[in-house]
């Protein structure tokens, strides 16, 4: 061999040693930095530089280990399993120099992916290895009893789809607890976004409101809440009109407290305390409050509590403040967390989150009945509603049919998504009456400052309560206990208080009602004599064919959500040539949800009636008084809604009169002195024959129309042509003719042909018959 080859090959020798030596000292120094990072618990910023180590063919049982470590505590659970390799990889490598709790993270990291044999065998082997220690071979029998759990549960799933919400509200951060109302027409929920550094400039992430509304079962882009705060906000409770949001904030001098917001428009209030007896120096996190608002349920860590977050409940008092909370006891609350109640419109079913009980992994969803004033064992809600990740914040619509959550599981967006489901046939279908109704003015079209009372006839239960309509839209919603009649009594800004009866049926199923109310004030002449209340009522009966048109609608909201592929679907109907499954098809596609677009103007599902009262009739011997909320009301009559349109409906069928057809032609004028407004004498023996008529006929009233003259100041002359109708009214009134017999119209300025002077000065009186108006004498 030469000497050159020689010194050749000894200088390539060398060369690949540098070269080895150069990347040994940089993968040293990933490792390095990787190691430095991991200390201060940066996994963000340690795993990609273990990964690149690891690529570079480091084979350390703590680099894996640590990376596996990383991968653990990514935000989103589709990176935790991630892990598992690289804890694999650990063991494989040398278990002798990792610590024992790598089993438990593994087991961990299994159970997350829904590997739960494998996650049982790693628990085992961790159980084996911390045999001296209580604390830790406690840890390990309840993780195993957990595993055993979810192994059991995933092995008989029930039969129910899961739906997650898609990127219109879930996106690559953290989506929870979502809130929706009775009817599905609004949902609330809390997101977790990057800090965009205009606030709270040391927090990486903040958490804020953001609101989606429901139309005909198509969700809206949802938008923040602007909440009046320096500290993180989220929801903690709707309440089931979504009129009243009850949030969380987060505060310095405390871990964190409820606060609620009122709904008006489109915009929120400012945020006001629970109270002293709700909120305490403790962390309270979520609440539910029931539909009549009487009650409350809340999830607090306070003294005195069995585990760590309890669920407690409280009643409103006289006074409007929450009593003394009650701890819902140990059925119900176990060592561990108890957190998101939601007590159900039918105020008896409580939905909650837990990772005590029989959780099958992380946080579970749990439902416990109220039977004889005591709390049923807790039921987990199974797989796959729950699963071996976080599933937390349940809440479910009226109707019991829809389900919504949010959840940490895998295939999701990132951190927890949120998610519906459809409960089972048996399980849904509860039976409450929901009434979603709107009261303006008639007039104007606008909504009025209003409250609604309601109380069980029967019983003569007032529900203390003060259900109050949007201020913006009039938008209420009521829902009520089937098989029991009930008075609405209601105040509007404007308005004498006034009554409407609601039969609820016993019907077995839910049921609902939609209803709009017109107010229009009754004037004569400018002077407002009295009110008109017309209802119009669309609704479902208690046949059948009600319960098929029910389901209908929640099958079309399906269609309209993409919960069911309609290609698909359409696509196998017509392969299978079945027109009439096409048909049915379309009309889902193509309908109309009633919540939304009622129709009150037509249908057999529609009554409606009105009814005005007259303020010379409804003196107060005449008013109903109603015993509600610590004072007495005085209302108008009772509106039998119901009972009314049937016999508005049928009012001219068939109807005898007892007078001459000739009276109606029949009319008398009566002429005033220029610029005078004063009734002259020599009418009174004319008006006094209207009256005889009159008392002979009361099926009839009379109009009085009262004429302008066109000539010199227009105001001025309309306002005193009714001055002159009004002396008429007045002197027939005062007779004894109540105003439900008058009709009283300004007809303007004189239109005659002859031209005559006088004409423009009259009041003209004919007969008419009050039925063909809308009158009814006697109510």
């Amino acid at each position: 061999m030469s000497k050159v080859l020689v010194q050749f090959k000894l200088f390539m020798f060398f060369l690949v040693c540098a070269s080895v030596s150069v990347m040994a000292q940089s993968t040293d120094k990933k490792v390095a930095d990787a190691d430095r990072y991991f200390k201060i618990r940066n996994y963000e910023a340690a795993l990609p530089l273990y990964i690149e180590a690891i690529e570079s063919g480091v084979n350390d049982p703590i680099v894996y280990y640590r990376t596996a470590v990383s991968y653990e505590n990514a935000n989103n659970i589709n990176e935790q399993i991630k892990s598992i390799p690289y804890f694999e990889k650990a063991l494989a490598a040398g278990s002798d120099q990792l610590p024992t709790e790598v089993y438990f993270d593994l087991a961990d990291a299994y159970m997350k992916d829904e590997k739960v044999e494998k996650a049982i065998e790693t628990y085992g082997k961790y159980k084996e290895k911390v045999r001296g220690n209580s604390s830790d071979l406690k840890k390990a029998e309840r993780a195993l009893e957990i595993a055993d759990n979810a192994l059991a549960m995933m092995s008989s799933p029930k039969d129910i789809q899961i739906y997650n919400f898609g990127s219109v509200v879930n996106s690559e951060y953290t989506e929870y607890n979502p809130v929706v109302s009775a009817d599905e027409s609004v949902m609330a929920f809390t997101a977790l976004r990057p800090n965009t550094g205009k606030t709270r400039s040391s927090d990486k992430f903040i958490e804020q409101i953001y609101i989606s509304y429901n139309t005909s079962g198509v969700w809206s882009q949802p938008k923040p809440v602007s909440v009046s705060s320096d500290y993180n906000v989220g929801t903690a409770g709707l309440s089931a009109d979504g009129q009243r949001m009850l949030i969380f904030i987060g505060g310095s001098a405390d871990p964190g407290n409820i606060y609620s917001i009122d709904k008006s428009g489109d915009s929120w209030s400012n945020p006001v305390t629970m109270g002293r007896n709700i909120n305490s120096r403790s962390l309270e996190t979520t609440a539910s409050i029931t539909p009549d608002g009487k009650t409350i349920y809340f999830a607090s860590d306070r003294p005195g509590g069995y585990g760590g977050l309890d669920i407690y409940k409280a009643t409103l008092g006289d006074d409007g403040e929450w009593g003394t909370p009650v701890n819902l006891g140990p059925k119900v609350n176990s060592k561990y967390n108890e957190d998101a109640p939601f007590i159900h419109p039918d105020q008896w079913t409580l939905f909650f989150t837990s990772d005590g009980h029989n959780t099958m992994g992380g946080r579970d969803i749990f439902v416990t009945r109220l039977f004889n004033e005591e709390w049923t064992a807790p039921e987990n809600m199974g797989y796959p509603i729950n699963t071996t990740a976080n599933d937390n914040y349940f809440t479910l619509t009226a109707d019991g049919r829809k389900g919504y959550f949010s959840s940490d599981r895998k295939g999701g967006a990132g951190g927890q998504d949120i998610y519906s489901i459809d409960m089972p046939e048996e399980e849904a279908n509860i039976p409450l009456t929901m009434v979603k109704g709107k009261i303006v003015n008639g007039e104007t079209g606008e909504a009025m400052p209003t409250k609604i009372y309601i109380i069980d006839v029967e019983s003569g239960k007032k529900l203390d309560f003060v259900y109050q309509p949007d201020p913006k839209t009039g938008n209420y919603l009521i829902i009520l206990p089937p098989a029991k009649n009930y008075d609405m009594i209601i105040e509007s800004e404007g308005f004498l208080p006034y009554t409407l009866n609601i039969n609820v049926p016993g019907q077995t199923y839910f049921y609902e009602l939609y209803q709009k109310i017109l107010l229009n004030t009754i004037k004569q002449f400018d002077v407002v004599v009295g009110q008109q209340v017309e209802v119009k009522n669309a609704f479902y009966d208690t046949h059948e064919a009600a319960v098929t048109d029910v389901r209908k609608t929640h099958e079309a909201a399906l269609v309209k959500n993409d919960s069911i592929d309609i290609y698909d679907l359409m696509n196998d109907l017509i392969a299978a040539d079945d027109q009439a499954g096409i048909d049915y098809l379309v009309s889902l596609i193509n309908m109309k949800n009633p919540v939304d677009d009622v129709s009150f103007d037509e249908g057999s599902i529609t009554e409606a009636a009105s009814r005005v009262y007259y303020y010379d009739e409804s003196d107060e011997s005449k008013f109903e008084q109603k015993k509600v909320d610590g004072k007495t009301i005085f209302s108008l009559p009772t509106f039998y809604v119901t009972e009314e349109a049937k016999k508005q409906k049928n009012m001219n069928k068939d109807r005898a009169t007892t007078y001459d057809q000739a009276l109606l032609n029949k009319k008398i004028k009566i002429y005033f002195d220029v610029a005078k407004s004063e009734l002259k004498n020599s009418y009174y023996e004319e008006l006094n024959g209207v009256l005889k008529t009159l008392e002979k006929h009361p099926e009839l009233g009379i109009q009085i129309s009262g004429y302008a003259s066109a000539e010199g100041d227009k105001e001025f002359n309309r306002q005193l042509s009714n001055e002159r109708a009004i002396a008429v009214l007045d002197y027939i009134n005062r007779k004894g003719i109540v105003r439900r017999r008058i009709i009283a119209r300004g007809q303007g300025v004189t239109k005659d042909e002859n031209g005559s002077k006088e004409e423009s000065r009259r009041v003209e009186v004919q007969f008419v018959d009050l039925n063909e108006h809308g009158r009814v004498v006697s109510q």
